[in-house]
């Protein structure tokens, strides 16, 4: 498969796949013309039962069309949400389902813009291994083998089947990483990196917050995490990035709590992770330091010269200092600067806390 093949397949499949991404099975799934209702199928199911699913295929384009019905297993998911596809002739996981599904015929005429229904047979093994099992259902203008070798370019669709087989359920999941990409921000738009980890047997759907304290306290901030509820794959990861930006004026020490719940098999289970990120505005705070050390330096600079016109206004217009005066003079001036400045990162430092706390 080439390269820009295999990128339109990912993303075409992206928007499809909504078993990983959320749970939304009422929403059609829409590529080229072609649309399919529902885009996913998400149940539960006991060892041996049987059900009828109705999938319709609508012909959008202004002229009939013949689709290609073909059934992939899917065994897994990338990071970004990408379903991975599972190849005819390699070793079975205990996800597989496209035994349990029969279709009536490896193709399908649609008149243009009309709609054919679909009737999809599941019937589930005796000994079905218990846990989340995956499939999909596909809709393409092309021969399977031709999507399958990459000479394919046309468009296709799918529904997803994910059914959840009753028996002995491990829900067990983990946060495996909590973090933010920096730790030192310049402003308070903050990245926050985490990753799940299912290593139960079911597909589960972490959904939860972030809540952000700061050092000087206040209301804490509160922001949700995986609103579309994507989900992570059974015996997996998947690595998730959440963007937030501080309200109002952000600087000094911030905790993040993440705690998250997903649906297990007796009930909603919950997994909490934590850590500690700074905020330091250097460029707001190198203005303010500035403007400070000027404000000092500059009143310093002018009493120094009101004295000295004082001086010589009573002296007649005459200069009284000696030249080893002059060179103690210019040793006490090259002193109070740098004790200026550390006054002015003092007061800044000060000034900070009172208008932030």
């Amino acid at each position: 498969m080439s390269f820009n093949d295999m990128r339109f397949f990912g993303y075409a499949f992206l928007c499809a796949l909504l078993v990983f991404g959320g749970v939304q099975s009422a929403r059609a799934q829409t590529a080229g013309g072609i649309t399919i209702i529902p885009a996913s199928i998400e149940e539960a199911a006991d060892p041996g039962n049987q059900r009828i699913y109705t999938l319709t295929v609508t012909n959008a384009s202004p002229e009939d069309k013949e689709y290609f019905i073909y059934k992939r297993d899917i065994k897994g998911v990338e990071g970004g949400g990408v379903p991975i596809f599972a190849d005819p002739n390699e070793e079975k996981t205990s996800f597989e389902m496209t035994e349990w599904l029969s279709i009536p015929s490896d193709r399908i005429l649609v008149p243009a813009g009309d709609s054919v229904d679909i009737p999809v047979t599941m019937r589930v093994p005796g000994d079905a291994s218990p846990g989340s099992h995956f499939s999909g259902i596909f809709i393409s203008v092309e021969p399977p083998k031709l999507r399958q070798t990459g000479a394919g370019v046309g468009y296709e669709v799918a529904s997803i089947f994910s059914i959840r087989i009753s028996g002995d359920i491990s829900d067990a999941a983990r946060i495996r990483s909590f973090s933010t990409d920096k730790l030192i921000y310049g402003s308070g738009d903050v990245r926050f990196e985490t990753r799940f980890e299912n290593q139960g047997n079911i597909l589960i759907r972490p959904i939860g917050s972030i809540t952000l304290t700061g050092m000087f306290g206040g209301d804490p901030q509160v922001f949700t995490v995986n609103e579309n509820r994507a989900g992570v794959f059974p015996g997996s990861g998947r690595d998730f990035a959440f963007d937030h930006t501080i309200d109002g004026f952000a600087f000094g020490r911030y905790e993040a709590l993440l705690a998250v719940s997903y649906d297990g098999e007796d009930g909603q289970k919950s997994m909490d992770a934590s850590l500690v990120f700074w905020v330091f505005p250097f460029k707001i705070m190198l203005s303010i330091f500035v403007a400070f050390a000027f404000i000092v330096i500059g009143g310093y600079l002018f009493t120094r010269y009101y004295i000295n016109q004082a001086i010589m206004r009573a002296a007649g217009g005459r200069r009284i200092a000696s030249q080893r005066t002059r060179r103690r003079s210019g040793i006490s001036r090259t002193l109070f600067v740098f004790a200026a400045i550390l006054v002015s990162f003092a007061l800044f430092l000060l000034l900070s806390l009172v208008l932030l706390a």
